[in-house]
């Protein structure tokens, strides 16, 4: 297998370095804007993805963060999993780890029942569906099948179940 240009160029470089030689300058050439700006540009979506990105060190103990786990508790709490760990000790020594998941198990379940109620109105808000089949092979020919639904019957579920929905939470809360 033959190396490639880039390969040749970096073992030259590399080679001279050890001679002690100063290895060949490269000029890098971008592409000219219209507007004259000068320094770096941050894009917005380079901020955004920042946030998102796990980072390598833990800003609370400046461990690596190299594990699943430490990604899962990044989200969830932004450090990593032996942070996590020590804060639920430090919380069952205080004796607040009980309360602490009680109010962790109470968020999860108003989350539930707020997806839950989105979900309904959205399903509320579709209409009938139609369905077209096709009759012959040549598929030149289609047929439209159109349901039919009680709509009124299907609202008056979708109150109750609104309702429902709505009571579980005030006993959350």
């Amino acid at each position: 297998m033959g190396k490639s240009r880039e390969e040749v160029r970096q073992d030259k470089a590399m080679r001279a370095i050890l001679r002690g030689e100063a290895p060949e300058k490269r000029v890098m050439v971008g592409y000219d804007t219209k507007d004259e700006t000068t320094g770096d540009q941050i894009d917005r979506l380079s901020d955004i993805m920042k946030e998102a990105r796990m980072p390598w060190f833990c800003p609370s103990c400046n461990r690596v963060m190299k594990k699943r786990l430490d990604n899962k508790m990044w989200v969830l709490y932004n450090h990593c999993f032996e942070c996590q760990i020590q804060a639920e000790h430090k919380m069952r020594v205080n004796g607040t780890y009980d309360e602490w998941i009680k109010s962790k198990e109470k968020e999860n379940k108003i989350a539930w029942i707020q997806e839950q109620r989105e979900s309904i109105e959205e399903w509320r808000g579709q209409k009938a569906p139609s369905v077209y089949n096709q009759i012959n092979p040549d598929g030149q020919q289609l047929s439209k099948e159109k349901w039919l639904n009680d709509s009124e019957e299907l609202n008056k579920k979708a109150d109750e179940a609104l309702e429902y929905l709505e009571e579980m939470e005030k006993n959350l809360q």
